[in-house]
């Protein structure tokens, strides 16, 4: 897209800004419920925390301390939901709690609350809690710290491909007629009569985009006080800047070799009580994750892992598990949650979500993975007035969302369903978020490779563009593996 700008004069019903899970619930959900709809993403889909998560669908066992139920049983009831919508992306598994003497939980307290989690779940939910003494622990998971174990308690949840299934989410929008703009970052609108003009800028070709609509969603996750402030002034000049809304925090994971028999294992950190996991996926482990609060809105900087952030998870995963965690890390994630601002300490921040409108420009805020659904609903439910829609239901279907490619496929086959079926533009866009080949041993370099040579193909770049375009995947692996070398090289 280049030369003069390219207007869209069709109004549309909606046009959301941010490509993350959010934004991507809402746009399904507009779809689905005859909106014509518009998604403009300033990267790739999923590029934020939606990629970077822990990779769990689940109530959150630690919100009950803080008397949140009805979050938990929401999301308990959206877990159980998308697992039967996407059971290719969705494994439930069973996690093991140890319990040590001298925890800052006793173990009564551990039982009462997944007691409680099971009955918030409901009749429907998955294999109920169990309880084990040391000797059944270690059989389980043999490499646990054995001092001081007083035994275990076992229930289950949910792990999740989170890019995968948030792409999944677009694709679904796109069959029910959405239309998908990654690489699209959105610089300003204007009235245009009874409707918004927005305009938005390609960040690849750099040639310009004008779409017009009713309403505008602004879904951009951490950045919603930034698109809010940018919409806002935009529509009416002189106006004040909208009061912040986000205390948006850094979360970070290490991927390793597997460190666990195949067990989920949630622990709490001896140095700040904070509650952390060891999750199996993909064959391998995520452990994680830490809280850092950052700015609103965040910079480039706050988007990197910090130094400090690996060398306290390789700590704490060294006193749960001494010997596995002398194995090399894989790779490390840093996303950004997008927590709404309150008075408590960042770690203990609600996962609520905020919806409010500014004219036609509705916010959606904070929230968490597992209930995009339920954020959809609320942000259509605050465009019936604007869209005309009072009184009209709002159908979300249970129906199955499409089906990945499936396991097994060469990489060459893997790239064409990427850039024909998902949305990818770029080589880290396949290798990162598309498939598994930022897992493999060399990080992908080999498969970037063929896949830059499919995109090249399948969007004409030249010869110059296609090696532009491989070195900046390989530049971000190096990059991520000197931060990693320092790390744990560094006593």
């Amino acid at each position: 897209m280049s030369g003069e700008p390219h207007t869209e004069v069709t109004p549309l019903d909606l046009v959301v800004v941010g490509g993350g899970i959010t934004g991507l619930g809402v746009a399904r959900l507009a779809a689905r419920n005859g909106l014509t709809v518009a998604v403009l993403e300033r990267g790739d889909l999923a590029s934020g925390a939606s990629s970077s998560s822990s990779h769990m669908l689940h109530g959150g066992l630690r919100y009950l301390e803080h008397g949140r139920l009805r979050l938990v049983r929401e999301s308990l009831r959206e877990r159980d939901e998308l697992s039967r919508m996407a059971p290719e992306l969705a494994h439930p598994t069973r996690f093991i709690l140890p319990l040590y003497r001298g925890d800052r939980r006793p173990p009564w307290m551990v039982r009462t609350g997944l007691l409680l989690y099971d009955m918030l779940a409901g009749p429907r939910g998955l294999s109920r809690r169990s309880s084990v003494r040391p000797r059944e622990a270690l059989a389980l998971e043999p490499d646990l710290e054995p001092t001081g174990l007083l035994g275990a308690a076992l229930y289950s949840d949910v792990v999740m491909d989170d890019a995968r299934l948030a792409i999944a989410v677009a694709r679904d929008a796109a069959a029910h007629g959405a239309a998908i703009h990654p690489w699209t970052e959105v610089i300003g609108a204007r009235p245009a009569g009874a409707h918004v003009e927005v305009m938005a800028r390609d960040g690849l070709s750099g040639g310009e985009r004008r779409l017009i609509t009713r309403a505008v969603v602004n879904a951009a996750g951490p950045w919603v006080d930034e698109v809010r402030r940018r919409l806002v002034c935009s529509l009416t000049p002189g106006t004040p800047d909208p009061a912040p809304l986000m205390r948006p925090s850094r979360g970070v994971h290490l991927v390793f070799p597997p460190l666990t028999r195949g067990h989920g294992v949630l622990l709490t950190a001896r140095s700040d009580g904070r509650v952390f996991f060891i999750i199996p996926f993909e064959g391998l482990s995520l452990v994680g994750t830490t809280e850092v609060e950052v700015a609103s809105p965040p910079g480039p900087e706050d988007e990197r892992a910090d130094f400090e952030e690996i060398r306290y998870l390789r700590a704490e995963l060294g006193r749960a598990l001494p010997q596995p965690a002398r194995s090399p890390v894989r790779a490390v994630t840093s996303g950004i949650r997008p927590l709404l601002a309150a008075g408590e300490a960042v770690g203990e921040a609600s996962r609520e979500h905020r919806v409010l409108a500014d004219g036609p420009i509705v916010t959606v805020a904070g929230g968490k993975y597992t209930t995009f659904r339920v954020m959809a609903r609320d942000t259509l439910a605050r465009l019936a007035g604007p869209l005309g829609r009072e009184g009209r239901p709002i159908h979300d279907a249970l129906d199955p969302l499409p089906r990945p490619l499936g396991p097994g496929h060469p990489v060459e086959r893997l790239a064409e369903f990427a850039v024909e079926q998902e949305f990818a533009r770029r080589v880290e866009d396949v290798v990162r978020r598309r498939t598994g080949l930022w897992l493999t041993p060399d990080r992908g370099r080999v498969a970037a490779a063929e896949v830059a040579a499919v995109l090249a193909r399948r969007l004409g770049w030249d010869e110059a563009r296609r090696r532009v375009e491989l070195q900046r995947y390989h530049d971000a692996v190096a990059d991520e593996e000197r931060l990693l070398r320092r790390a744990w090289e560094d006593p």
